[in-house]
Formats: structure tokens, C-alpha cells, sequence
């Protein structure tokens, strides 16, 4: 069984997911390989993907270059509008790239696709491919017309770009099997109203965590390791991009100026603003996965306040080193907490629920241990990686059948 990932790169959430996937699948003997577009890292069986290579590529790619100038002129707008909002990701479906013409792509049983914005050509691969696809959400980018997320994109600016991209879409979709993996419920239940998937299977298969990285410290340890005060409530939260607009951080801020809170400690990890920091102690960038689970042992409260996430890795990280999670009911996150075990989810998107949550969930007697014992009964990256592999064999036993 040779199984091939499709990603753009080797860096962010999720290419770290989809790298997860790929290396426990190596360690429990199946054949796996990644096609990158852009490679940074030295990661065993990841390739870049070397378009460029021959003369027949280049004009090919000069053609599809030409061809899709109209489609660029239009993503200048939103390049622009990005400079005044910082919007993650828009994607358009036609790229230069023929990922069906690279022998990894030849040899492969199966083909997985992740991450693929601005790499994969939709209308070439779907027109040319013969082989099993699975299709992982890391986003919402596969149910609609080129965004990413819903609540964050400004659809009425954007509606013509939106509506021609779809129809791209849909004639490249139209008919073809794509087996579906949602990396939370709420993800499928997006999938399951989009007409672009309508009678595709979807199973959900949620995110895994590395149980021998994110482990649990001492909390008194872990706080004189990182300089933390001994004598405080420490609420962490943190994210890659914490301007985001769906990452909430308007409603945190709003939250924690309660003045019954002018006693925590509230500590950020990501690439957080200097307006932030003046409220806020820094913990700055981290890119030291060990010293991240570090950081996640000495809080008392991990809060996520996503108001729109597919998954929440940040949720199964905390929870795997013993520290509960405030979230607003979206994503991963109501697969993941319970509500008095290992968390708080909160029953509306508005500050004053977020900051009860956080009051209750400090009040909220936690047993550390059985947290991460629980996690890890659930969400090991060995037994979500078992998962993709029950996948596989089904879907080449029934293609065997056919």
C-alpha cells in the first residue's frame, strides 16, 4: 500500500498535521511519501515537487501562467485588502501545477490531499486522475468557492471571485469520488451541506497528538524553568496568528478586563502584536515543541477563544499535558472537552460567556492526570494514524471489487 500526501509546505499547523500522519504511517510499515511545493524541512520521504525540470513543463506552464492571468489580476484586490485585514488564506483552483505527471504520483496507491492552495490544479487532476483520492479538511476551503473559513471572509466584496471559482470547482467535481476525512464533527457537518461534496463519503477522523512531546510537568518546575510567578493564576492561550479575526482575540480582550481578574496572570504564545504585549506577558514565538509543553504544564487554564476552527490543536496539546481548556463551541473542541473533566465550552460567542467560563473553570477542581490519561485514550497519534490506515484498506478493497 503506497499512500502519497499532497501538501503546499512543510510549515504550519497543517502541515505539521498532515506530517504527524505521514511519519507514524512510516513507523507502522506502510509506504508513505509527501509531495511538497515548497520544502524546508528535512523530513524523511518528503520531495519537492520539481516542476521546472523540462522543456515540455516550462511551455505548459508559460500556457496555464497565461491562461489563469485574468484570475491573478483579481487575487491582487484581495492581496490588497489582506494589507488592511489580515484574512488567512483565499485559494484560487487553477494553478501551473500537474501533479499527475511526477512519478510519485504514478506509484501511489492512494492520493491524499491536504493543505493544497496554490499547488494543486483542480481541473487537470481531477480530469486526469484514475486513482483513490482522500481529501483531508484541514480547512473549509473544500466545501465553497476559494475561502477558507466562513465568518471572516468579506463574501459581498468578493462575491463575482467567489462565484466563478465555484463554478470551477463544480465542473472539476462534478462526478468524481473523493473520500472525505472531517477533523471534527462540526467540520463534517459543514461538508454535509456543501454541493460541491454532496455524495462523497465522509468520515471523521480528528487530529492526533505525539504523547512523548506534549507531556506533563511538574507546575511548580515548569514555572521557575520559564521565570513564572509560583503565587498566580496563569490563563495561557496562544496561536501561530493571533490577529486573526476568527481566532477571537477581540473577545478575549474584552473577557479578561473584568476586574475580578486583575489577579491572573494571563500569558500569550504566538505572533502577538506590541499593543498585546502591553496587557499581556509575551511568551513570544515558540517554535521548541518540548518548551511548548513547558508552557502548557505551568498554566492552570489553557483558553482557545476560536470563534470558527475546524479543529483546535492547541485544545489536544494543553489537554495532553494535564492543563483543562476553556473553548467556545466550535470545532474540535466539542469533540474533545467535557465540560467539568477536562474544561469549559461556553454556550454562546460572546465575551461575557468566555469570561464566566474562565471564572468557572478556575473555580472547577481538575484532575490533571486522568486529563491526559483521557486524551491520550482518545487521541494518541498512533490510534488516529490506525484510523487513515482502516481507511486505506477499505477504499482499495472496494476498488479491488470494482
Amino acid at each position: 500500500m503506497k499512500i502519497l500526501h499532497v501538501n503546499t509546505k512543510d510549515t504550519g499547523g497543517a502541515a505539521n498535521a498532515c506530517m504527524r500522519i505521514h511519519k507514524t504511517l512510516i513507523e507502522k510499515g506502510i509506504d508513505s511519501k509527501v509531495l511538497l511545493l515548497h520544502k524546508t524541512k528535512d523530513i524523511p520521504e518528503t520531495y519537492q515537487f520539481d516542476y521546472w525540470n523540462n522543456i515540455k513543463n516550462r511551455i505548459d506552464g508559460l500556457y496555464r501562467s497565461l491562461k489563469s492571468r485574468y484570475y491573478k489580476k483579481k487575487l491582487s484586490k484581495f492581496s490588497t485588502f489582506r494589507q488592511k485585514y489580515p484574512v488567512e488564506a483565499f485559494t484560487n483552483p487553477q494553478t501551473i501545477y500537474d501533479i499527475t505527471k511526477h512519478p510519485l504520483y504514478k506509484e501511489a496507491d492512494i492520493i491524499q490531499l491536504n493543505w493544497v492552495s496554490g499547488f494543486l490544479d483542480e481541473p487537470s487532476f481531477f480530469r486526469k486522475n484514475k486513482k483513490p483520492v482522500v481529501w483531508r479538511m484541514a480547512d473549509l476551503y473544500i466545501c465553497g468557492g476559494g475561502n477558507h473559513y466562513e465568518k471572516e471572509f468579506p463574501f459581498g466584496t468578493y462575491h463575482n471571485m467567489i462565484k466563478k471559482n465555484y463554478k470551477i470547482r463544480k465542473n472539476s467535481l462534478t462526478g468524481k469520488k473523493i473520500n472525505i476525512v472531517a477533523i471534527s464533527n462540526w467540520t463534517k457537518s459543514k461538508a454535509e451541506k456543501s454541493e460541491l461534496l454532496k455524495g462523497n463519503p465522509i468520515t471523521v477522523i480528528q487530529n492526533g497528538i505525539d504523547s512523548d512531546i506534549f507531556k506533563q510537568f511538574d507546575k511548580k518546575e515548569a514555572r521557575e524553568l520559564l521565570g513564572l510567578p509560583l503565587d498566580k493564576r496563569i490563563i495561557l492561550f496562544g496561536a501561530e496568528a493571533l490577529l486573526v479575526k476568527r481566532k477571537g482575540m477581540d473577545l478575549l480582550l474584552e473577557a479578561i478586563n473584568r476586574p475580578d481578574f486583575s489577579n491572573y496572570l494571563f500569558c500569550a504564545f504566538g505572533n502577538s502584536p506590541e499593543w498585546l504585549q502591553k496587557n499581556i506577558f509575551s511568551l513570544g514565538l515558540i517554535h521548541d515543541e518540548n518548551k511548548l509543553s513547558l508552557i502548557y504544564s505551568a498554566a492552570d487554564i489553557f483558553v482557545m477563544p476560536s470563534i470558527e476552527e475546524t479543529f483546535g490543536q492547541v485544545i489536544i496539546e494543553s489537554l495532553s499535558c494535564g492543563t483543562p481548556v476553556v473553548s467556545f463551541p466550535t470545532g474540535g473542541a466539542l469533540d474533545v472537552i467535557r465540560t467539568g473533566f477536562n474544561g469549559i465550552i461556553t454556550d454562546h460567542f460572546s465575551s461575557d460567556d468566555l469570561a464566566n467560563a474562565i471564572q468557572e473553570a478556575i473555580n472547577t477542581h481538575f484532575d490533571n492526570n486522568k486529563i491526559r490519561e483521557d486524551i491520550l485514550s482518545r487521541f494518541n497519534i498512533k490510534i488516529q494514524t490506525d484510523k487513515y490506515i482502516e481507511l486505506y484498506k477499505s477504499i482499495l478493497n472496494k476498488e479491488s471489487v470494482i
